[in-house]
């Protein structure tokens, strides 16, 4: 089976982290844990030659292939751009891996529930996703394939460290516990979501984009996760994410209450509303900001009863499985063919309208 033929399979399974059933989902849309893991006695994969890079693929690759758990690998020099955008946009590989010049490989679950990256910044970055606010879960994931990757090397640990990684940051744990939020409503407010950013800063935790590092906050979409691995336990790194993960969506629902209570709130969202829906009705191209600032709109809108109102109505989970069926990857994927920006921008605008029932101009 070739490599566009697995991941066109991909695509047509709603990964286990979109699917509805989460806690809090209505404001945490999935929970990750990624454990970095070195071999013991080889250099960090930056440093490898690339024979020494292979080798480790090599391993790396006969001993997934073999596992008892479900899995596709690819080696990440054979995927086309568009592919590269697609598994990013998945969250089952980092920019980092998807860019580096050496040999790197991609190992991923066919739910999209665990994915490990072999030489990315270390020889295994290994992932477990779960959907709302479950880290105990997205944690399990992860530590049923790092057992099966330990049975076949020693891991590089210290005494008086923990595991050894290639960024000091990383060192100790090796845990990186992470949460995407939506708060289109605390956005929409501006001073509440700065508050709750500084407030995840303040508690020593990372503020990025919905695709991590170097990445945008578009749609309203956020990634927090801790910066701490060294001088805790993993127990209480996961704890301090989900303790913000909680007090997040409790103030984020709380903003969204206020619009049954606020007149004036409640007028200039209906006026936004219907001003997006007429945007995505009559747009011949729409750009991914666009579409995703039009969703989460909507998405607001949904929760606070707002759209029903105006004789729009939604499963507010199916707004969240379209923000990323309309990003390049996905849309390119979907069409299975590289298309140019302008070209995604006319099939984002039909796609968006299609799933939101305004072919022909006509409403739902």
């Amino acid at each position: 089976m070739s490599i566009e033929t697995r991941l066109q399979a991909l695509l047509q399974t709603t990964p286990a982290w979109l699917k509805t059933g989460g806690p809090l989902e209505d404001v945490v849309v999935s929970a990750r844990v990624r454990l970095a893991r070195n071999v013991a006695d080889c250099a960090f994969p930056e440093q490898l030659d690339v024979a020494a890079a292979e080798e480790i693929l090599a391993a790396a690759s006969t001993e997934l292939r073999s596992c008892d758990i479900d899995g596709n690998v690819l080696e990440v020099r054979s995927l086309t751009d568009s592919s590269k955008d697609f598994v990013l946009e998945r969250n089952l590989a980092s920019r980092e891996l998807l860019n580096v010049e050496r040999p790197t490989m991609l190992f991923y679950g066919l739910r999209g529930a665990h994915s490990v990256m072999v030489n990315e910044e270390d020889h295994y970055r290994i992932q477990g996703i779960s959907k709302g606010l479950d880290l105990d879960s997205a944690l399990r994931r992860a530590q049923r394939v790092e057992r099966i990757v330990s049975s076949v090397h020693e891991f590089a640990t210290s005494e008086d460290y923990g595991y050894l990684t290639s960024c000091p940051t990383n060192t100790g744990s090796g845990m990186r516990a992470s949460i995407m939020l939506h708060l289109p409503a605390l956005a929409r407010a501006k001073v509440p979501l700065q508050r709750s950013l500084q407030a995840a800063r303040a508690a020593g935790l990372a503020v990025r984009g919905v695709h991590g590092e170097g990445s945008r906050a578009i749609g309203h979409l956020y990634q927090i996760s801790n910066q701490r691995t060294l001088g805790s336990s993993s127990s209480e790194q996961l704890l301090a994410v989900s303790n913000y993960g909680h007090e997040v969506a409790s103030y984020e629902r709380s903003v969204r209450q206020q619009y049954s209570d606020d007149t004036r709130a409640r007028v200039a969202l209906t006026v936004d509303l219907k001003q997006a829906l007429r945007q995505i009705k009559e747009a011949t191209q729409l750009t991914t900001r666009q579409a995703l600032a039009c969703i989460s709109l909507l998405n607001l809108g949904v929760n606070t009863g707002v759209c029903q109102e105006i004789g729009f109505s939604i499963n507010p989970h199916r707004l969240l499985q379209l923000s990323f069926a309309v990003q390049p990857g996905h849309l390119q994927m979907a069409a299975a063919t590289s298309m140019n920006a302008n070209q995604r921008d006319t099939a984002r605008a039909d796609r968006m309208r299609l799933e939101l029932g305004f072919c022909d101009g006509r409403g739902a």
